[in-house]
């Protein structure tokens, strides 16, 4: 903290300085800010810290910088506040009472040792929920923090209020990577009064967060942070884009009974309408809201240009470290998921003809081939569930990664380290699927690890191999007792991998003949893919 927020810390005179004061204060541009300290004293949480405004009278457009706090102090005292999340309410649900339109948050939680004279180094954590669902005060770092890290969680628009792609300067599309992108200027501008180096930020992601970390990555916006981390997600992950819809504002205003034409007056009414409502109609009406391919307008910055397929940015991508990777079983237990409706139709079908433009001749093959690769002359039931998991892990997630950690080595990105996280946690008998990575890192408020011997041992390595790779760029700089395996990075030669389970080992080619096998059904039916590239491959 620099010497101006000392003495404010103190009080008025030097005596008081010898008696520890539990809530750190930190001058910023905005005004004061005032944390908490831990009651262990290890670190202090900033919460809810406001980097930005939403316009009321467009929340669907670009927000504002903040005004600031003028002479009162801000106390940053609550987390817990969430943007808009794309679920139908129940009247007596409660479940939105921390759901704001002003929703621009950010968390940050800073080491003791983390001082303006020896500043650490920063990770900035993007929430996943399929760009829905999420807020960074569900994550706390505490195990993170404790490798001399700071870290820093972020909200951001989701649904109807963050990824409306209208193609008109108003709403012209990804305002939730906008968002984002705002609060990493926030961060650069203002993480060394907390003990952090503005030089050395890595930007983080699970799920859609990652797939937003990378799309970061591949933008033409300044590059606020020096590493990449994505876990289970890419910008060519299944679901990540969608095609804008320019009458969704039409459609949500529509479906709440006000009936226009305009653009212009359905997002007034919009406006007007509350967000329960908003989101709830989004939901109803089945929109697909998601990063969009944006329309070019004069005066605004555009953050993606191209379709997931097409991303290129070697000037930014060329030496930048990059930790990628994904869960051995992420699509496990289907029937949860889809329900036993999933077993009376065809996955392979329902899958082929959403995400390429075949004809009825194509469609058979291509439908014949994969279903004959994953099951033979089986029928889909629950049976061979464990080979539709494989094969909905492998062409939404799996394989996508794969193509995406090809494009990062053809524009030089380096060193980029690639992962499997597999360990299952015996005390609950749960297989390592989507986001179960998340419990070893964080201490997630809504899914708690068990203190079992063996979890802490993997929570150990998770938070001493991610905070290596955040400080130094590999995350085993040198072997020991916890980490006696050390992690190569990716070549095109060798590809290999860590294995993340009870033991670490080091593999080469991850599910070799399964993405041998994508790599060929992309040759063949890939130029008729709807984001799809050939020159890609």
């Amino acid at each position: 903290m620099n010497l101006f927020v000392f003495y404010l810390l103190c009080g008025v005179t030097l005596a008081s300085c010898f008696e520890p004061r539990v809530d750190p204060l930190v001058l910023l541009d905005q005004g004061l800010v005032r944390g908490l300290r831990s009651s262990d004293g290890s670190y202090s949480s900033f919460l809810g810290i406001p980097y930005g405004l939403v316009d009321p009278d467009n929340p669907f457009g670009p927000a504002k910088e903040h005004p600031g706090f003028g002479k009162s102090i801000y106390n940053a005292y609550y987390g817990l506040t969430k943007c808009p999340q794309s679920v139908v309410y129940e009247p007596s649900s409660g479940r939105s009472r921390d759901e704001v339109l002003d929703c621009l948050r950010l968390n940050i939680f800073s080491p003791s040792a983390a001082s303006s004279q020896h500043p650490l180094p920063v990770l900035v954590w993007i929430h996943g929920g399929d760009f829905e669902l999420g807020y960074g005060g569900e994550y706390h770092p505490e195990s993170l923090v404790k490798q001399n890290i700071i870290v820093v969680t972020i909200n951001y628009r989701l649904g109807a209020y963050g990824f409306m792609c209208l193609d008109i300067p108003a709403v012209p599309g990804n305002q939730g990577l906008k968002d984002q992108y705002q609060a990493l200027k926030w961060i650069k501008s203002n993480i060394q009064a907390f003990g952090g180096d503005p030089n050395r930020i890595t930007l983080a992601g699970q799920g859609s967060g990652a797939s937003s970390a990378l799309l970061h990555l591949y933008s033409d916006q300044e590059k606020l942070y020096d590493k990449i981390i994505a876990e289970s997600g890419s910008p060519q992950t299944v679901g990540t884009f969608a095609e804008g819809d320019v009458e969704a504002a039409l459609k949500l205003s529509r479906h709440l009974g006000f009936i226009t034409d305009s653009n212009e007056e359905a997002l007034k009414f919009l406006a007007k309408t509350s967000h329960e409502l908003v989101s709830a109609a989004a939901v109803e009406l089945h929109l697909n809201l998601r990063p969009c391919k944006e329309k070019s307008f004069s005066g605004i910055s555009n953050f993606v240009e191209s379709d997931p397929f097409s991303l290129s940015n070697e000037n930014k991508v060329r030496n930048t470290p990059v930790l990628i990777g994904e869960t051995r079983n992420q699509h496990v237990g289907l029937t949860n998921v889809y329900g036993n409706d999933y077993f009376k139709g065809d996955p392979f079908y329902d899958k082929i003809v959403n995400n390429f433009n075949l004809d009825e001749k194509q469609l058979k093959d291509a439908v014949r081939i994969v279903r004959n690769f994953y099951i033979g002359d089986e029928p889909v039931s629950r049976f061979v569930e464990a080979d539709l998991e494989k094969f909905d892990t492998d062409f939404d997630s799996n394989h996508p990664i794969q193509r995406l950690i090809t494009n990062l080595l053809y524009e030089n990105a380096s060193p980029i380290y690639e992962y499997e996280f597999s360990y299952t946690d015996h005390t609950m008998e749960r297989k390592a699927s989507n986001s179960e990575e998340l419990k070893y890192l964080f201490n997630m408020l809504r899914d708690r690890v068990r203190m079992s011997p063996e979890n802490l041992i993997v929570i150990d390595r998770m938070t001493t191999m991610w905070a290596n790779f955040i400080k130094y760029g590999d995350p085993t700089p040198e072997t020991n007792d916890l980490l006696p395996v050390k992690w190569m990075p990716v070549t095109e030669d060798t590809r290999p991998y860590l294995v993340i389970d009870s033991l670490l080992e080091l593999k080469s080619r991850i599910n070799k003949e399964r993405m041998a096998f994508w790599d060929l059904f992309f040759l063949k039916y890939g130029d008729r893919n709807k984001y799809y590239r050939q020159c890609d491959i």
